[in-house]
């Protein structure tokens, strides 16, 4: 009898886990949630209409108001740490803010007449990419080098094509960057926007975001269509099967093969098949959907809503449960398929909760991939690798969990 209990709790317990782990928290205001910057898996800003800025630390446990930036609706936030976000204004004229004492108090840190500010994108504490609307017939591009505290637009001088850019319509790896505009154009540059290249796309556009999983693979929705790349966006082709639904997209994160979509309406929308088929994750029990991002150094994904609301999903990104059972120790698998092109599985197994960091170096000893950083409940898994960006070549991966590491050996043949 014990042992039948204890295996219902067990299949119970896996059930649960491989189904959406979406919840609602409360952000302390009820007006819409224009933008979303998810540091990590604790920390996270938001910013929408009324000056509202709030804040978590602690994983969306609690968000919090904290002191208004100014006047004017807030389009786009982009935090840093838990002390440090940039968020940007547009009232009678354009205006970036600063906080880094946690949004006690703020301090302005860019304004100009016009060229209202999309986005704003650090790279590190020190060093970031701000795009804004056309001013003078020349995109509004600048560069901070001490955390946002200065702006230069020196060497940035990208023509306009009677474009307009738009909130959250930009994404920064390393040194690309890619920008969307209603041309419909996507603009990108491979050396922090010394020079740019113009991707054009096929639909026409009044409103466009994009995403990259990968510095290769990217989506972008324009208007209430979708178009993905597989080659840093020199080629955009329409996606084949896009999520349900003729709303405009507001809003694609992910990782992996794996891709969330929002669209102005209550569903979010997930495909684990790198955007062949997609399902309903999940549904706002009020509201619809505004923006959402996965954590840039976690596996959490957030999303707000037009009416303050913000839903949170700790569902594993990349990593997927295949088994009930609590093994009783720990182990991982030999990589398959091995030799592998570009994509392979790893299976791992926790005898009891942990930290688990899973990554991947090449012969030399360097660091080229985290496939998984976080927190795992005890059981067994499958971790997804797409090395798509890697030449071919022998690498290694290890896992460390506090209690254990191991190492093993891959073959990438391409």
């Amino acid at each position: 009898m014990k042992k039948t209990i204890l295996t219902c709790i067990f299949l119970f317990s896996f059930i649960t886990l491989l189904q959406a782990q979406w919840v609602e928290q409360t952000s302390g205001v009820t007006t819409s949630l224009l933008s979303l910057s998810a540091v990590d898996d604790n920390v996270a800003w938001a910013c929408g209409n009324s000056s509202r800025v709030v804040r978590t630390t602690n994983g969306g446990t609690s968000w919090a108001p904290v002191t208004n930036p100014g006047a004017g609706s807030m389009y786009n936030i982009f935090g840093v740490d838990a002390n440090t976000a940039l968020v940007t204004t547009s009232a009678a004229s354009t205006t970036v803010w600063r906080t880094t004492n946690g949004g006690s108090t703020w301090t302005t840190v860019f304004t100009q007449t016009g060229g209202f500010i999309d986005a704003i994108w650090m790279t590190s504490a020190t060093n970031g990419f701000m795009m804004g609307d056309p001013v003078g017939g020349r995109w509004s591009l600048w560069k901070t080098t001490n955390g946002g505290a200065n702006w230069d637009s020196t060497g940035l001088n990208l023509a306009a094509n009677a474009d307009a850019g738009w909130n959250n319509g930009m994404m920064v790896i390393g040194t690309r960057i890619w920008f969307t505009s209603n041309g419909p154009r996507i603009y990108y540059s491979t050396n922090s926007g010394s020079n740019w290249s113009l991707q054009t796309v096929t639909a026409a556009s009044s409103y466009s975001v994009l995403w990259f999983n990968t510095t290769l693979s990217g989506m972008a929705g324009i208007d209430a269509n979708m178009v993905t790349t597989a080659n840093s966006g020199t080629l955009w082709t329409p996606l084949v099967t896009p999520p349900a639904g003729t709303q405009t997209v507001y809003a694609i994160t992910g990782t992996g093969t794996t891709w969330f979509v929002i669209r102005a309406a209550s569903i979010i929308h997930k495909s684990t098949t790198n955007g062949a088929s997609w399902v309903t994750d999940y549904t706002a029990p009020t509201g619809t959907f505004v923006h959402m991002q996965k954590a840039i150094n976690g596996n959490r994904l957030w999303a707000t809503q037009s009416d303050g609301g913000i839903s949170m999903s700790s569902q594993l990104m990349g990593v997927t449960p295949i088994s009930g059972e609590i093994p009783t120790s720990y182990s991982i698998s030999q990589n398959y398929p091995n030799p592998f092109n570009p994509a392979t599985k790893i299976d791992f197994a926790l005898p009891k909760s942990s930290n688990v960091v899973l990554k991947v170096y090449n012969t030399l000893g360097k660091e080229v991939a985290v496939i998984f950083s976080g927190f795992l409940s005890a059981g067994s898994y499958t971790a997804d690798f797409n090395a798509s960006e890697l030449s071919s070549g022998i690498y290694f991966y290890t896992i460390n969990t506090g209690d254990f590491t191991e190492t093993k050996k891959m073959i990438l043949v391409k």
